[in-house]
């Protein structure tokens, strides 16, 4: 027997039942039709006049369509969209999240062509060199407020102060050099005062810009015929030509014309290693008149390991600057040929030759490395290690027989 939640025969059983009983009773034959025809009605009113949404000439309801949009609005909330043009736009191998910043402002660190974001056309620079300016217009430079400095050296570093207002960056270069080699001097002094000649030293020395008073630069103006390492060699230029293209920010270095005015820094340039500070720093001046030297700016630099780097006088030696050099590991034998990008030594050679005391030390150089974690420490074989962009500028400026490296502890 089935149990009441278990279907309709039960229930159907007991409908039939009641309408057979209900049929006996003559009054109530008459109620029903009265009821229908008052539901039929009632129902008929509201169809037709009762609600005026209720449905449409199709006989859709209209309800349904305004549910479909509130819940498009919920599902779909307003969104700001990228129009067509900037989705096409888009460059190719970038995620689209960094295509949003750019289209709005380039990130500094975007991997643009230098072409468009740092030299312009090589057309445009040949035709727009900088012009030597008699009386050089006031420029911005972003220089760092220094400490206090001693009674020793105050009385210089105001005076260079006061020489940076004037717009005299070449005046104020040598008050703060005087300031730097003072004996008074504190080391908090050098500091600071290092920091200050490095920023002069971005205008006056590594800018197209030329000072009249400056005595080591000059402008040249190119013949027909010219190139840029016959320049060197003609002026007697104590740097690679390479430092030229450099200063004069040139795209190419073949591009050169006629008439056109170039930027030369004369040179020679010398280096000092500070082993205690791992630090190079590179001065302007005769070789020899260490009194005399003017400085430039500093590096970061890499030492041999167990003490391994000798002290002394060295000069570079000649025929030993080299451009992506085949390299023997004195120790192990191992050969690196040119270009080898796992060279220990990196892109740049510049062989050293001791001299006086030093003389018994052969086979240092200042080189390049693949271990940018090794700059600040002793790991090397005795050699001076320095970061490749680093390296690729001092390659530049320090000349063969000529430049020093003083290596000091």
């Amino acid at each position: 027997m089935s149990l009441p939640s278990q279907g309709g025969i039960g229930f159907g059983g007991a409908t039939r039942g009641r309408r057979r009983r209900a049929g006996r009773g003559g009054p109530r034959k008459l109620l029903i039709p009265v009821v229908v025809l008052a539901v039929v009605g009632g129902v008929s009113w509201l169809v037709l006049g009762g609600s005026d949404t209720a449905a449409d000439d199709g006989g859709a309801t209209v309800t349904p369509t305004r549910l479909t949009q509130e819940q498009t609005t919920r599902q779909s909330p307003v969104v700001p969209t990228q129009r067509p043009a900037e989705r096409t736009a888009m460059p190719i191998g970038r995620s689209s999240a960094s295509a949003e910043r750019s289209s709005v402002q380039p990130e500094a660190s975007d991997p643009l062509p230098q072409s468009r974001t740092v030299t312009p056309p090589v057309e445009t620079i040949e035709r727009e060199q900088p012009k030597v300016l008699a009386t050089p217009a006031p420029i911005e430079r972003t220089l760092v407020a220094p400490a206090a400095p001693s009674a020793g050296v105050a009385t210089l570093v105001s005076s260079a102060e006061a020489a940076i207002k004037a717009n005299d960056p070449v005046a104020a270069r040598e008050h703060y050099n005087r300031a730097l080699l003072s004996e008074q001097a504190t080391e908090s002094d050098r500091v600071q005062i290092r920091e200050q000649m490095t920023a002069l030293n971005e205008d006056l020395i590594f800018s197209p810009r030329v000072y009249p008073d400056d005595p080591f630069t000059t402008t040249y103006k190119v013949q027909s015929g010219d190139s840029l390492s016959r320049i060197a060699q003609r002026e007697g230029v104590a740097t690679e030509w390479l430092l030229i293209q450099r200063v004069n920010r040139l795209a190419n270095p073949s591009g050169i014309f006629a008439g056109q005015n170039l930027k030369l820094v004369r040179g020679p340039f010398h280096a000092v290693v500070s082993k205690s500070a791992f630090r190079m720093d590179v001065y302007l001046g005769p070789p020899g008149g260490v009194d005399q030297w003017v400085y430039v700016r500093s590096f970061d630099v890499g030492l041999g390991e167990f003490d391994g780097t000798p002290l002394g006088v060295f000069t570079v030696r000649r025929h030993s600057k080299l451009i992506t050099p085949f390299w023997r590991t004195p120790r192990t034998g191992e050969e690196f040929e040119a270009d080898n990008p796992d060279n220990p030594i990196g892109e740049h050679w510049i062989g050293l030759r001791g001299e006086g005391e030093a003389a018994t030390f052969t086979g240092y150089g200042i080189h390049g490395t693949v271990e940018p974690d090794s700059i600040g420490q002793e790991m090397s074989m005795g050699c001076v290690r320095m970061l490749s962009d680093d390296v690729a500028l001092v390659y530049e400026l320090l000349s063969e027989q000529i430049s020093e490296v003083h290596i000091v502890e």
